[in-house]
């Protein structure tokens, strides 16, 4: 005859229902405040499941994966900074596809071209960031052999950015994205602008 240790029974009871970011009826058994402005639920899919033994699950409410996304870069902890076990926070994460380092280098990788042509402080300011970060991310990833800034601003490349190429054949002949590309030919056409402005602006002064 087999002899079974006998464990206390856990309630976790029904207090409320949730729907989950995929539209999933789940049932709480478990509410917990956070100071992000949205309450993390726990519970289980089915109403008879884990009634009473263990704890319930976290669920992925809309408001969770919002607030992760919001802060998908964030290296101030604050994706962890809420109450439950960083584990099973981790767990929900990693299924939706967050990964802070990973989801750092993206960022940085889709600002690459403004990385490559602003100053580290314009740059720190068009994204609100430091510019300490700014600058060692330059390093980090573009290395010193970077163009220098305002290598765009030569003669030639100029000639080159107001011509009537294609963006695509711009990219090609200096090495970069066609969005780069538009973005240096709109530069280049307003510097040509205001330095045909300021030339009539000194032949119709008065002599003194």
């Amino acid at each position: 005859m087999r002899h079974f240790r006998y464990r206390p029974r856990l309630k976790w009871p029904v207090i409320g229902e949730a729907r989950d970011v995929f539209g999933n009826l789940w049932f709480v058994r478990d509410i917990r405040t956070t100071k992000h402005g949205f309450d993390l639920l726990f519970g289980s899919r089915d109403e008879a499941d884990r009634k009473y033994w263990g704890p319930p699950r976290l669920i992925a409410t809309r408001e969770l994966i919002n607030y992760w996304e919001a802060n998908r870069t964030n290296r101030d902890c604050v994706i962890f900074d809420l109450p439950a076990g960083r584990t099973t926070l981790k767990r929900v994460r990693r299924r939706f596809g967050f990964h802070l380092p990973n989801d750092v280098n993206a960022q940085w990788r889709a600002r690459l071209d403004d990385l490559k042509t602003l100053k580290p402080r314009e740059f720190a300011a068009r994204y609100n960031m430091k510019v300490d970060v700014v600058e060692d991310a330059r390093l980090r990833l573009l290395g010193r052999t970077a163009r220098l800034l305002g290598w765009w601003q030569t003669p030639e490349t100029l000639a080159i950015l107001r011509s009537d190429l294609k963006l695509r054949e711009i990219g090609q002949k200096l090495g970069i994205g066609t969005t780069h590309a538009l973005r240096l030919k709109l530069r280049a056409l307003e510097l040509e602008r205001e330095t045909a402005a300021g030339q009539t602006s000194q032949e119709i002064r008065p002599a003194a």
